[in-house]
């Protein structure tokens, strides 16, 4: 991890804005924590979203609220991921129908491997996830296909974004072309914070719970599950630093890349 080097503009902002946290003396659910949502809100065109301690936090609990929330049981997941995808499966208490394959070319589920793996897991639409992991900062080349079936049966696509925070189709942001998406700030993702997840949907009952379930409900005290997976204010100041070169980060990915 030592060799990723931060853009020298975010640790300028980041040091300009530090001591401010310490004088004010909040230092977590303050005013970091707000700025990094509407400053993700403003970059996606997401109708809301939420912050988490990691992409992993945020993608357990998404499975979590469609288990308890939205009625689903069963969940789909491409077999090219990270491991972590199958556990997080697993723990969130839904039953795991299959894996779908992977086309060689884009490390990523076709719409044809999408339709094959769902025929074969004999799951109820109603009430399954498929969850879906965008790799190597590429959006899935058949996201739309995917996403207008699952759509029209009502299943419920999750979008793992953990490599794509910027990327587009038709100046669509990943993690928006299904119910809901989750981006990383992992120190080895394309926008590298260290820690670090956000979660990006349209679903105003999800972010909602999302919110409440990110600090086990203590206020409203009416869910039946929640955790605390909150970040720091100092964190959030951190991938805020960051997010605000997103562009320039990736362009420099982009050269690196075409060297």
């Amino acid at each position: 991890m030592g060799l990723i080097q931060l853009p020298q503009n975010s640790k300028n902002f980041f040091k300009k804005n530090i001591n401010n946290i310490f004088k004010s003396g909040n230092l977590a659910e303050n005013f970091w924590n707000s700025q990094l949502r509407s400053l993700v809100n403003k970059i996606t065109g997401s109708k809301g979203s939420e912050i988490f301690c990691s992409n992993g936090a945020g993608l357990f609990t998404v499975l979590q609220i469609y288990k308890e929330y939205y009625g689903r049981k069963e969940i789909l997941i491409q077999n090219n991921t990270m491991y972590g995808m199958y556990t997080m499966a697993i723990s969130s208490g839904l039953k795991l129908k299959g894996f779908i394959d992977c086309n060689l070319d884009t490390l990523m589920p076709s719409y044809k491997d999408f339709i094959k793996a769902l025929k074969n897991s004999k799951a109820k639409d109603s009430e399954l996830v498929v969850m879906l992991s965008h790799m190597g900062g590429i959006i899935n080349p058949d996201i739309k296909r995917i996403a207008k079936y699952c759509k029209i049966k009502n299943i419920k696509l999750l979008e793992d974004c953990a490599h794509s925070f910027g990327a587009t189709i038709d100046k669509k942001h990943s993690g928006l072309f299904g119910d809901s998406g989750v981006y990383s700030f992992y120190a080895t993702k394309s926008i590298p914070a260290g820690e670090g997840g956000i979660l990006v949907s349209n679903d105003d009952k999800l972010i909602g719970l999302a919110n409440r379930y990110v600090k086990y409900d203590r206020f409203d005290q009416k869910m039946s599950i929640g955790v605390n997976f909150r970040i720091s204010e100092i964190q959030a100041l951190l991938i805020f630093s960051m997010i605000k070169n997103y562009k320039k980060i990736i362009n420099n990915k982009l050269k690196t890349y075409k060297i």
